[in-house]
C-alpha cells in the first residue's frame, strides 16, 4: 500500500544479522546493501523519523523530528503494483522538462504546515491519472483541510496530518467508508531505540 512495510522488515533484517555477525559490516555499506533491496530501506536502516530524500529515495538528508501529530490513512479497495507505478514515472520523466530550482533551509522543514507546502510525490499524478479512484479519495481527503496530504510511496495508501485529533477525527466522519479503509494514527516523534 506504499506504507514502507516490506522495506521496515528489510531493513530490520539487515540490522539483526549484522548485530549477529558482531557488527562486521560497517553502516555506510550497511546502507549501500540496504539501497540494493529497495528505495525506500535506506530510510528505515538510518533510524531517523524524517528525513529529506532524493534519487530514488535513497540519498538522505537526516532532520529533526517534528511534533506528534494526529494522521488519518486511507487506503482505497485498488492497489497499485510499485513497479508498475515505476514504470508510470519513468515514462512520464522521459517527456516532462526540467524542473525549477528549490531552496530550503531547516527552519522550513519544522512545521507540518510548511512540510504541507514543500512536500511532492512523484507517483501522484501518474497513479491519479490511471487510478480514478485513488485520485476521488485524495480529493475528499484534501477537502477536510489537513496541513498534509499525500500519496504514501508508490500507493495507495493517503495519509493526512490534521492539527488536532479533533479535526482529523471530524475528517474521519465525513470521509465515512466511501473511498475504501481507514485507520487514525499518530505520527511518531523519535526513532525506536534499537
Amino acid at each position: 500500500a506504499g506504507l514502507g512495510g516490506g522495506s521496515s522488515d528489510a531493513a530490520a533484517a539487515l540490522v539483526a544479522v549484522n548485530q549477529l555477525a558482531g557488527n562486521a559490516i560497517p553502516r555506510h555499506e550497511l546502507l549501500q546493501l540496504a539501497a540494493h533491496l529497495g528505495s525506500d530501506v535506506p530510510f528505515f536502516l538510518s533510524g531517523s523519523p524524517l528525513a529529506l530524500a532524493w534519487g530514488r529515495g535513497e540519498r538522505l538528508l537526516a532532520l529533526p523530528p517534528l511534533p506528534a501529530a494526529p494522521v488519518l490513512l486511507v487506503t482505497p479497495p485498488i492497489g497499485i503494483g510499485t513497479a508498475e507505478a515505476y514504470g508510470w514515472v519513468d515514462a512520464a520523466r522521459q517527456s516532462a522538462g526540467r524542473r525549477g530550482a528549490v531552496a530550503m533551509d531547516l527552519d522550513a522543514l519544522s512545521r507540518w504546515g510548511d512540510i504541507g507546502r514543500l512536500a511532492g510525490n512523484d507517483f501522484e499524478s501518474v497513479v491519479f491519472a490511471r487510478v480514478p479512484e485513488i485520485r476521488a479519495a485524495f480529493e475528499a481527503l484534501v477537502r477536510t483541510r489537513p496541513l498534509v496530504c499525500r500519496m504514501s510511496g508508490s500507493g495507495s495508501t493517503l495519509f493526512a496530518v490534521y492539527r488536532s485529533a479533533r479535526d482529523r477525527d471530524d475528517a474521519r466522519s465525513t470521509l465515512g467508508r466511501k473511498h475504501g479503509r481507514i485507520d487514525a494514527a499518530e505520527t511518531l516523534v523519535a526513532s525506536p531505540a534499537g
